[in-house]
């Protein structure tokens, strides 16, 4: 009864507003209310933990008013701040990490979360790539090969401090829909790196030279870490397999078309 009563409230707060905007402040509102009547398909997995019939919806229905709006796919401080809220809303204990924490980004039912994002033009189906999934500003770094162990135990030492793995996917970006869709890294996917092959690239002219780590199963290629010698000294993860991973939801939008008058 609470609730209808609140719900009720704000429909009057909202319709006694109206009257009062101006022309163009009207067009956005009608332009917000009208995406939520543009056709859509979302699926959640069943066995997701994370993600709920109610914030499915609710996490959609963000990503389509970002679009209505802007053709740049969704940044990773919108994507946190949008989980937080939509798990909130769904009853979820979500807190975003303190700014400046490395590691984690958001701790979920007392999990601790890695978030990233993947848009970039090439993006593939099929496999993944996070092109900076930490920064490698430590440790010696030059043109040893023996180098790269140090590297790599960074990042191991990175992933004990965290529970799991989060990316968001930007499949298409407009022209004539958008695709999205949430995937989850397996940690103990990326703890196999303890075990890669390493191969520094003695003939790059970069400085420190960059390097791989593969990770191979039965001499089938699972994923390497990139180890990126520029001016960044990130550590990217390339070619891993989405059939080994979580994929918890996906949503599709159509392009937002503002009706004519």
């Amino acid at each position: 009864m609470e609730n209808d009563m609140n719900r009720n409230e704000r429909i009057q707060r909202l319709l006694a507003a109206i009257p009062g905007l101006s022309d163009y402040r009207l067009e956005l509102v009608d332009r917000v209310v009208s995406v939520f009547s543009q056709s859509w398909d979302v699926h959640r997995a069943p066995e997701s933990d994370i993600i709920s019939d109610g914030s499915l919806v609710d996490f959609g229905d963000v990503l389509r008013l970002h679009h209505s709006f802007s053709r740049e796919p969704f940044s990773k401080d919108k994507f946190e701040f949008a989980l937080e809220t939509v798990l909130k809303v769904s009853g979820s204990a979500a807190q975003l990490a303190p700014r400046g924490t490395r590691g984690f980004d958001i701790s979920i039912a007392g999990q601790k979360f890695s978030l990233k994002t993947e848009a970039a033009k090439g993006i593939r189906l099929k496999k993944l790539h996070i092109s900076k999934f930490m920064e490698l500003g430590g440790g010696q770094w030059g043109d040893n090969p023996d180098d790269l162990i140090g590297l790599r135990q960074q990042f191991l030492d990175n992933l004990a401090g965290i529970n799991r793995i989060l990316v968001l996917r930007a499949l298409r970006k407009g022209a004539p829909d958008y695709l999205y869709e949430l995937v989850e890294i397996p940690k103990s996917l990326l703890e196999m790196a303890k075990d890669g092959r390493f191969e520094m690239r003695l003939k790059s002219k970069q400085y420190p030279k960059p390097g791989y780590c593969f990770v191979e199963k039965n001499v089938e290629s699972l994923f390497s870490l990139y180890f990126d010698g520029g001016g960044e000294r990130k550590l990217q993860i390339k070619d891993l397999m989405k059939e080994l991973c979580i994929v918890h939801a996906t949503w599709r939008f159509e392009e937002h078309q503002q009706d004519q008058a």
